[in-house]
């Protein structure tokens, strides 16, 4: 059966190298919650790393909230995940990204128990390659550019720019210095984090087609799909739902009414890998793809994101730097960032990945039992 028998939720910081800068602010620290749920001798493990300007929560949020859904998952069976994240989602709307790391705790937790990588239980592709970008925060035009800079010097093929504040001619310069750092040869999608509107998304996606631009996520606000449609229509430059795409609902609405070209798939962002799948699997009814995306998970968070890219033929896209940003790496296992910047997973079952109990002695943990 698989019984779960105790549930440990234990939130953690760790320090960024230096501020990672958005539209809608900087952070400082990744400030992520952990759920281990054990069964049968047996635990897998989840995180989280909660927005509270995107998700609408917080790290304590994550935790009263997960000392209340954890009391309903006693004595339920681990293999009944469908089920289970049921329970999850009656007992408490939204907080997707709590929800999130006991998703992911429980395919860990199952997968261990059949000796599969999780993956494989996924119906992935093993060879499958991917590759992630790098991000460069939001700043002035000159430190961005020598951002960007940097960036390819270690490698990196693929660069995301974040952008979104107004004036927007402004982003457009920040764009010309990358470029006139870096050439046109390397791929740049951008990421607005919704800071336009849509006057201001329109004179910016215009003046940027000229510079080579992959696609733009999160131009507008979240839920304006009539600007979205609009601005679809006046633009070369396809455009990706990210906070517009919280659900496989939400991804049925901005397909239905023309407003995307491309769907960002979080796993924080969707409540999980359960909830996940009906996100790709609705972009690949509309022959649409996906990139994967993240917050500030750590490399456990990170690994379990690349064994669900391996399942779906649609995702193509990969941002998965957010470990990079980390002033220290406390996982053990796990996904490997090769010198090309492909990543890798092994054959461990489960999603491979766990935190260094030295590392999580450093912080309190939370333990509901039977």
């Amino acid at each position: 059966m698989l019984k779960i028998d105790k549930i440990d939720i234990t939130p953690v910081q760790i320090k960024l190298k230096e501020p990672f800068v958005i539209s809608k602010g900087p952070l400082y620290y990744a400030k992520n919650t952990i759920v281990k749920i054990y069964a049968e001798g047996i635990y897998g493990v989840g995180e989280c790393c909660p927005y509270r300007t995107i998700h609408g929560e917080t790290q304590e949020g994550t935790v009263a909230a997960g000392k209340d859904l954890a009391s309903l998952l006693l004595g339920k069976s681990a293999y009944e995940i469908k089920a289970n994240m049921a329970i999850l989602d009656k007992a408490l709307a939204g907080n997707a990204s709590i929800k999130a790391a006991f998703d992911m705790a429980l395919y860990d937790l199952v997968c261990k128990s059949l000796g599969l990588p999780l993956f494989r239980f996924l119906g992935g592709d093993a060879h499958k390659v991917i590759k992630t970008d790098m991000t460069v925060s939001l700043l002035e035009a000159d430190r961005m550019a020598a951002k960007a800079r940097a960036f390819v010097d270690d490698g990196f093929e693929i660069l995301k720019v974040k952008l979104g504040k107004r004036p927007a001619m402004e982003d457009v310069k920040r764009i010309a210095a990358i470029r006139e750092e870096i050439g046109f040869d390397i791929p740049i999608r951008i990421d607005a984090n919704q800071g336009w509107n849509l006057h201001e998304a329109t004179l910016a996606l215009t003046a940027l087609e000229e510079y080579n631009i992959q696609y733009c996520e999160a131009p507008l606000k979240a839920g304006r799909y009539d600007d979205m449609q609009l601005l679809r229509n006046r633009t070369s430059i396809p455009l990706m739902g990210d906070e517009t795409v919280f659900t496989h609902v939400d991804a049925h609405q901005a397909i239905a009414q023309g407003c995307i070209d491309w769907i960002n798939i979080k796993l924080g962002k969707s409540g999980g890998i359960h909830h996940a799948m009906k996100i790709a699997a609705i972009a690949e009814g509309a022959d649409m793809y996906c990139q994967v995306g993240s917050f500030s998970e750590t490399r456990l968070g990170i690994t379990a994101l690349t064994h669900f890219a391996m399942a779906w033929d649609n995702v193509i896209e990969y941002d998965l730097d957010s470990p990079l940003m980390q002033s220290e790496d406390p996982v053990i296992g796990g996904m490997i960032y090769h010198n090309d910047w492909t990543v890798s997973v092994d054959e461990s079952p489960g999603h491979g990945a766990d935190f260094d109990a030295n590392f999580l002695a450093r912080f309190e943990t939370i333990t509901i039992s039977s």
